[in-house]
């Protein structure tokens, strides 16, 4: 089970969470045996359920806040609340819509304040309990976000399991009562559905897009970005929709883009501007002869070799140049990687990145080694 009941949150809300019973969840049996003796069943499950996330909650938020399993892995984690925090007004007035366990209002400046709203009781709990334990004074009310009466500033996070909800056509019009808002979205939510005088933003780190934004109204300037947190990258729709990179075999460098740049596309204006050419049209990975001073958002690995994709021409290559350890990396190549290492089974002494993937469409590996 993922979510627990009002009641059960209600228990945790007022239990004294002993740190004696963390070390025990190594031992099933004995924490029963020691919770049973002061908690009912009922307790005990909420207990073992909250247990067992407390140290992921630390974790992800610094505190021993209120949630269950599910509110835990839909909340916004710090670094990705810490940077949109700084997007607001140092005076904004925000209504918190869908507010969850209060993710995106944990870490607003002080002079910000958030007023939650979400359609379920437990959630709301969670919202009030943890402002307290942050000594924040944001605050939540049980309310449909769309009732919201509009005003200045707002944020929603909408479920996103089986589609939006609420839908992204009602969430447009819940826009227009607000001088301006971020709307989460999945990571793949098709851009052409996005107003186009939006802003749309690509929040994530060096190893995946983990948040997309849409910065609807007097945020909005009509651009796509993208940032990794210390680093922002940005273009107008209009001139990205224009931008095409030449397509050819690879160069001595192959570069990897940052997840944020590949999600959001910019990695074609920024392959432009450092003069990187696409080794196929349909695929994120670029090339060069010679690395500039600084291509941030890419990696880089110096080719070694290339070959076919066939098993025997793969090992051979592997032999070789005594390859031994290896990650593989894959575009446009349906691969199980820790399946084909293991497939592979080198046996050498040296490291290296071993690619799957199309060059001018047709199927290639690529020895290569960080430049």
């Amino acid at each position: 089970m993922t979510s627990l009941s009002l009641a059960a949150l209600e228990f945790l809300r007022q239990a004294e969470i002993l740190p004696e019973y963390l070390p025990l969840l190594k031992d099933p049996l004995k924490l029963s045996e020691k919770l049973s003796k002061k908690f009912t069943a009922q307790e005990r499950h909420a207990l073992i359920h909250y247990l067992e996330i407390l140290p992921r909650i630390r974790e992800k938020f610094g505190a021993d806040l209120i949630c269950d399993r599910l509110a835990y892995e839909q909340a916004t984690a710090k670094d990705i609340s810490e940077y949109k925090a700084k997007l607001w007004p140092s005076d904004a007035k925000i209504a918190d819509l869908c507010c969850g366990m209060g993710g995106d209002s944990f870490w607003l400046s002080a002079g910000i304040v958030s007023s939650g709203a979400d359609i379920a009781p437990e959630r709301i709990l969670m919202f009030n309990e943890n402002m307290k334990r942050l000594s924040l004074p944001h605050r939540a009310e049980l309310q449909n976000a769309l009732d919201a009466v509009g005003g200045d500033f707002f944020c929603i996070d909408p479920a996103r399991r089986d589609g939006l909800n609420p839908d992204f056509e009602s969430i447009l019009e819940l826009s227009k009562k607000f001088c301006a808002g971020m709307i989460k979205l999945p990571p793949a939510f098709p851009e052409n559905e996005i107003p186009k005088e939006s802003d749309v933003l690509y929040l994530g780190n060096a190893s995946d897009c983990r948040e997309c934004l849409m910065l609807s109204g007097a945020f909005g300037k009509g651009m796509i970005r993208a940032s990794t947190i210390d680093k922002e990258w940005q273009c107008e729709k209009s001139e990205l929709q224009n931008i095409s990179l030449e397509t050819k075999t690879p160069g001595a460098f192959i570069l990897e883009p940052n997840p944020v740049l590949v999600r959001s596309h910019l990695f074609l204006s920024e392959s432009k501007k450092l003069g990187f050419w696409q080794i196929d049209s349909t695929l994120a990975y670029v090339s060069c002869e010679n690395l500039p001073h600084k291509y941030d958002g890419f990696a880089a690995y110096r080719i070694i070799v290339q070959s076919s994709l066939s098993t025997n021409n793969v090992k051979a290559m592997l032999r070789k140049h005594d390859a031994g350890k290896i990650i593989l990396k894959k575009r446009g190549v349906e691969v199980v990687p820790e399946a084909e290492i293991r497939r592979l089974a080198p046996k050498g002494e040296k490291e290296y990145i071993l690619f799957y993937t199309r060059i001018l469409g047709e199927k290639r590996a690529i020895l290569a080694e960080l430049a």
